[in-house]
């Protein structure tokens, strides 16, 4: 079975879509379409909680349901795949909220996805993650369930995005859990002072130096002490959270930016002593994997082989999407994913609600 799978994640940088096989699991097409400026921009203030009316919050999820649309139109076209032989789209949407310490806990993924599925003709499987909520769990992470399909035992898996999980596969059991900020506040950081949309292979940070007192003042927020399952997100990672720990400081922006980067290490790697003591080897995916002074940082951190996914020939770009077509062909087969060491959902689900085209 053939599916497309569509990701936009805490980055905010744009849309990853890929083709992928189920049986055997196998990535056959990929490509990444950026956010226009505008959009990434409201995408933002909407994360970030900047106060909008119901009207602007319904024209938000219209325009990315435009751009999903366009992207996958595209995609089909350039890639020569006929829409006929696509069994389902699976759309994780834009999460602009995620709140899974409320009561009901709740999370928020704008994307339009009857839009999507009148445009292209195709079933578009989407809201994957309230389900879980509704059964106890945190929504996420989700891709430690797909981790386990395509990484071998005493194996860890470090997705960096935005946020940063980290999935530990065991021979009788998988956990997966947010470790916390990855790229989302430093790529913040150097926008504001350099106007850069990232820090392109750590060169920024690698000239800066680790405060050590801004580290230890961010090391104590509560989130890194709470046991697992565990997700978070930009409503608490963000430039207010960062900011709160810079008043009264006067510190140079290449040091706020190493210490960032210092964070993400210190907490990869408190919580790979926790839970990974029997593993072998930690595996990075996700954007952060461009990163080459942070997987430098983390090698000399971390007390095992660390390497790229490309290294085992998976794209570390296209992980997530891959995971919400693989979610899909597991939708259309009615297949239960088992999701209770990762969210603490009480329940196997099928994930996802259909969106079946006219």
């Amino acid at each position: 079975m053939k599916t497309l799978g569509l990701m936009s994640g805490t980055s905010a940088d744009g849309i990853d879509i890929v083709l992928l096989n189920d049986e055997p699991l196998e990535l056959l097409a990929q490509s990444f379409y950026p956010f226009k400026e505008n959009l990434k921009k409201m995408v933002l203030e909407a994360i970030q909680g900047i106060p909008i009316t119901a009207l602007a919050w319904a024209e938000l999820d219209a325009a990315l349901g435009a751009a999903y649309s366009e992207a996958v139109e595209h995609f089909l076209s350039h890639k020569n795949i006929d829409k006929n032989t696509i069994a389902a789209i699976g759309l994780h949407g834009q999460t602009v909220a995620h709140n899974p310490q409320f009561t009901p806990a709740n999370t928020f993924q704008l994307g339009h996805p009857s839009w999507l599925a009148a445009e292209s003709g195709v079933p578009v499987i989407a809201d994957f993650r309230s389900m879980d909520m509704a059964y106890g769990g945190q929504g996420a992470p989700l891709a430690p369930a797909l981790h386990r399909q395509i990484f071998k035992p005493q194996t860890a898996v470090l997705n960096l995005g935005g946020i940063a999980n980290l999935t530990i596969i065991n021979n009788d059991q998988v956990v997966g859990f947010d470790v916390g900020p990855a790229n989302c506040l430093m790529d913040e950081w150097i926008h504001r002072h350099k106007g850069k949309d990232f820090d392109e292979h750590g060169g920024w940070a690698a000239t800066g130096k680790v405060n050590q007192s801004l580290l230890d003042v961010m090391l104590s927020e509560p989130y890194f002490q709470q046991t697992i399952p565990k997700s978070t997100g930009r409503e608490l990672f963000n430039q207010s959270w960062l900011e709160g720990f810079l008043v009264n400081q006067n510190l140079a922006p290449e040091d706020v930016q190493r210490t960032l980067l210092e964070l993400l290490i210190q907490t990869v790697k408190q919580d790979f002593d926790l839970h990974g003591q029997n593993t072998q080897q930690l595996i990075v995916v996700g954007g952060g994997v461009h990163n080459h002074f942070l997987l430098q940082c983390l090698s000399d951190a971390i007390s095992c082989n660390v390497q790229s996914s490309a290294d085992y020939g998976i794209n570390p770009d296209y992980v997530e999407a891959m995971l919400m077509a693989w979610l899909a062909a597991r939708h259309v087969q009615q297949k239960k994913t088992d999701m209770r060491l990762i969210t603490g959902c009480r329940v196997p689900l099928i994930y996802g609600i259909c969106y079946a085209p006219a």
